[in-house]
């Protein structure tokens, strides 16, 4: 597997066992776009004060423009992705953007901005279904965010297929009390793939 998806699997295996079912040609730029949210996502969490939070996005949103890796891995990798035209860097600066415009918001004035951002960031990641895979990204993070069946339906196919198992997994951690550390979840994964034991949830959507 690439280094981005070695990467992603240390930081959320779960999300990197999904990306097993992501075509081959789209899986590094996918893996690493997503460790970008997740780097996002934790920089805001751990911050001791949002002006901390904030320098760090703005030093990937300049790096991103600048094209300066400064030896941190991730980064280089997306300027591989850059040089080779599988990116655009516009595209990584509205990414980072979402998380930047979370942090000038009050939490009370804006208490949907964290499913936004990954809405938004799954949305983008497969823009022929973007409404279906926008209601999967928020609710990974949002527990009163529902995934209809109608938008994973519309996710299984061989573009969307590691999204419709993303959506599946969300509905697997919900029914099972929200365990990330199943030690059979890739079986689970294969399983589903072949309609053994998907898990269900109420069709309604936010």
């Amino acid at each position: 597997m690439s280094a981005g998806w070695q990467a992603l699997r240390e930081t959320d295996r779960d999300l990197a066992l999904a990306l097993l079912f992501a075509p081959a040609s789209s899986r590094e730029v996918i893996a690493d776009r997503l460790s970008l949210a997740i780097e996002a996502e934790t920089a805001i969490n751990l911050a001791s004060e949002p002006m901390l939070a904030a320098i760090r996005l703005q030093w990937w949103v300049e790096a991103i423009e600048k094209r300066s890796g400064d030896s941190v891995p991730l980064m280089d990798r997306l300027l591989c992705h850059l040089d080779r035209g599988s990116l655009a860097s516009a595209d990584l600066v509205a990414q980072m953007g979402h998380w930047q415009d979370r942090l000038s918001r009050l939490p009370e004035d804006a208490p949907d901005a964290i499913g936004d951002c990954w809405a938004d960031c799954f949305g983008k990641l497969l823009p022929s279904q973007e409404q279906a895979a926008s209601q999967v990204g928020r609710a990974l993070v949002d527990a009163d965010a529902r995934i209809g069946d109608e938008a994973l339906g519309l996710l299984a196919t061989a573009e969307g297929r590691w999204v419709w198992m993303i959506g599946l997994l969300v509905r697997h951690r919900r029914a099972s009390g929200g365990s990330h550390d199943d030690p059979l979840m890739v079986w689970r994964m294969v399983g589903w793939r072949f309609a053994f034991r998907r898990p269900l949830s109420p069709t309604t959507s936010r």
